[in-house]
């Protein structure tokens, strides 16, 4: 009874981060593949300091906000 009930709870599981790591990946392609694009149009791209930066202010508007 036992491995049944934990084959139930972990084969949804392990769907979920089957998914999650497909989401993560494919997300990480598409970003890396339109950074590409972008620099090659001349477009300009932020570096990850700046986008820290925006990160940490909209952190605190958050925090001022509520």
């Amino acid at each position: 009874m036992l491995p049944k009930m934990r084959r139930l709870i972990l084969t949804p599981f392990r769907h979920l981060c089957r998914m999650a790591l497909r989401i993560i990946i494919t997300g990480l392609i598409v970003m890396a593949c339109l950074m590409v694009v972008s620099r090659s149009l001349g477009l300009p791209v932020p570096g990850p300091s700046e986008l820290l930066d925006k990160f940490k202010n909209v952190s605190q508007l958050a925090d001022i906000l509520s």
